[in-house]
């Protein structure tokens, strides 16, 4: 990956998937989130070890996802991921995972729905997936982060960052196409998730390259419930990450008009802060 002007902070916050593909798929350890169970893919006659068939249960143990391996009809000696979800004994159809090299799943605590955090690469290509069992029937959970994405673009305007790309007005039109997304974790049951969303650790994206912030959003809806700031995503939500998170910096812009809009919202929170020390703080969750 391209780790050039944010180098210990882009390959922290993204970059340190590379590596933790490489641990994950061994034992089924996380990737993004702390809670998750991870498998691989694919896998090729060397990596077979590593393409083991396991189920993924809900809390309740009423549901799963049964994870298992195919022969691929294009390549016999590559073996690719299927899953299936089971409730109460019954197949209820197949899911397709969201990455190429990496997956993970989560079910929600009231055991309605579960996510798939996926990669297809180290340097930001990774998304995820929101399904829920209703009626014994499975869904997935469309446009879920469409408000998320507009905010990031609206946040880091590709076309605005030092050194843009040449192509920043397509990428501003299509910001699923450079914008890394993965859950985190789950709030209220299954009615809310927490999400991490980051420009692409690349050179390509001058200025903004890993430039990150999270979120609260409502399902089904998407609406944006708490857009967070790198500091206090962390501080609320660490607890929930596979990973030591960390802040990969300011942005930087060409015009002084955004560069001012950035610093003032970097200022805001000191000054509120200032106006209320003496007001106790909230409890973080």
């Amino acid at each position: 990956m391209f780790c050039i002007r944010k180098l210990f902070f882009c390959c922290s916050a993204a970059g340190v998937f590379l590596s933790l593909f490489a641990q994950s798929s061994l034992a089924n350890k996380p990737v993004w989130s702390k809670k998750a169970v991870s498998f691989r893919a694919g896998c090729d006659e060397d990596e077979r070890k590593e393409c083991k068939p396991l189920k993924i249960f809900s809390p309740d143990r009423n549901s799963f996802v049964k994870v298992s391996y195919e022969p691929n009809s294009l390549n016999p000696s590559l073996e690719i991921v299927a899953l299936t979800v089971v409730h109460d004994g019954k197949p209820l159809g197949p899911v397709g995972p969201t990455g190429s090299v990496e997956n993970e799943i989560v079910w929600a605590p009231d055991s309605k729905a579960f996510f798939i955090n996926g990669s297809n690469n180290a340097n930001g290509d990774y998304h995820f997936a929101v399904y829920r069992l209703v009626d014994s029937k499975i869904s997935v959970v469309s446009d879920l982060t469409a408000n998320a994405l507009q905010d990031v673009v609206r946040s880091f305007p590709p076309c605005r960052a030092k050194d843009p790309s040449d192509k920043c007005e397509e990428l501003a039109a299509d910001p699923d196409g450079y914008i890394g997304t993965a859950a985190i974790d789950w709030l209220q049951n299954s009615s809310a998730i927490v999400i991490m969303a980051e420009v692409t650790c690349s050179s390509s994206m001058g200025g903004i390259m890993c430039a990150v912030l999270g979120y609260e959003l409502d399902i089904p809806s998407g609406k944006i419930l708490r857009r967070m700031e790198p500091k206090e995503f962390a501080r609320r939500w660490q607890h929930s990450m596979a990973w030591k998170f960390h802040d990969p910096g300011p942005p930087e812009f060409n015009d002084k008009q955004k560069r001012d809009e950035l610093n003032q919202t970097i200022l805001m929170p000191r000054l509120s802060y200032s106006m209320t020390v003496a007001v106790p703080s909230p409890a973080y969750t």
